[in-house]
C-alpha cells in the first residue's frame, strides 16, 4: 500500500515480534512495517500463510494453548520475544437483543480473552529479555455506545481496562503496555462495520457520516507508524496509554 510517511530505517532493529491477527488489515501492515524497520517478525493468524516473509504460524487467539505455541514458536526462531502484537480482533453486528451465547462468546473470546492470553503467555517471555512492550488493539467502539456493536464494544472496552492494569502490574518487569485506538480505518472490516454503524445511527450515507466523524477513512499505514513509535526504545517511558488515532474524531 502507497505511504506518505517517511520511513526511518532501523528503529526495531535486531527486535523479535509476535503479531496476532497478522494475515490481513491493520495486522499486516504493522507486520510488514516492522520488517521495515529490522524487526524479526512472527505472524500468527487463523489465516496464516506466507506473510512476512514466509515467517507464520496458524493461531487461534481465544485459545489459549494456541497463544503459548505461537509465542513459544517465536523464542525459538528468534532466541527470544521483545515486542508483543495484541491485533487479532472480530467484529459483529447484530442488536445486544439479537445476540446468541454461541457469536457473544466469540466476539469476547477473540477480542477480549485473546488480549488476555497474548499478555499472560508473552509477558514471561519478555521479561526473560530484560523487558520490551506489549501492544493492543483496541477500537473507537471501546469508549462511546456503537448501535449494533454491542458486544465489540464491551470487547474492545476490557481491553483497553487490561491495557491498564497491565501496565501497573509489568512496570517492575521493564513490560510496557499500551493500546491503539484506530477510528475508522479503510480495511475490509472496517467497510462493513461502517455501515452497519451509519444504519443503526439512522445515517444514510457512510461517507457523509465519515466527512462529519473524522474527515476521512485512516489508513492502515498509518496505525503502523503509530505501533512503531508506541514499541520502539525512544518511548521508553510511555505505558499505559491509550492513543487514539481518528484525525480528531474521538475529541469533537
Amino acid at each position: 500500500m502507497p505511504t506518505d510517511i517517511a520511513v526511518t530505517p532501523g528503529r526495531l532493529d535486531r527486535k523479535a515480534v509476535l503479531v496476532t491477527g497478522g494475515a490481513h488489515g491493520i495486522g499486516a501492515a504493522i507486520a510488514d512495517r516492522f520488517v521495515a524497520e529490522g524487526a524479526d517478525v512472527l505472524v500468527a493468524d487463523v489465516a496464516a500463510g506466507q506473510e512476512a516473509g514466509g515467517r507464520a504460524v496458524r493461531c487461534d487467539v481465544s485459545v489459549p494453548e494456541d497463544v503459548a505455541a505461537a509465542v513459544a514458536e517465536a523464542e525459538a526462531r528468534f532466541g527470544g520475544l521483545d515486542i508483543m502484537v495484541n491485533n487479532a480482533g472480530l467484529g459483529s453486528a447484530r442488536d445486544l437483543v439479537d445476540l446468541d451465547d454461541e457469536e457473544w462468546a466469540r466476539v469476547i473470546g477473540v477480542n477480549l480473552t485473546g488480549t488476555f492470553h497474548g499478555i499472560r503467555h508473552a509477558a514471561p517471555a519478555i521479561g526473560r529479555r530484560g523487558g520490551g512492550a506489549i501492544l493492543n488493539m483496541s477500537s473507537l467502539a471501546g469508549g462511546r455506545a456503537l448501535p449494533g456493536m454491542g458486544a465489540y464494544s464491551a470487547a474492545k472496552a476490557g481491553v483497553e481496562a487490561l491495557t491498564r492494569t497491565a501496565a501497573v502490574e509489568l512496570r517492575g518487569a521493564g513490560i510496557r503496555v499500551n493500546a491503539i485506538v484506530p477510528g475508522l480505518i479503510g480495511t475490509a472490516a472496517a467497510h462493513g462495520g461502517a455501515a452497519v454503524l451509519a444504519r443503526g445511527l439512522g445515517v444514510d450515507d457512510v461517507g457523509d457520516y465519515l466527512d462529519r466523524r473524522q474527515g476521512r477513512w485512516g489508513r492502515p499505514d498509518e496505525v503502523a507508524e503509530v505501533a512503531v513509535h508506541l514499541v520502539e526504545d525512544a518511548t521508553a517511558f510511555t505505558s499505559g496509554l491509550l492513543y487514539a488515532i481518528d484525525n480528531g474524531g474521538s475529541a469533537s
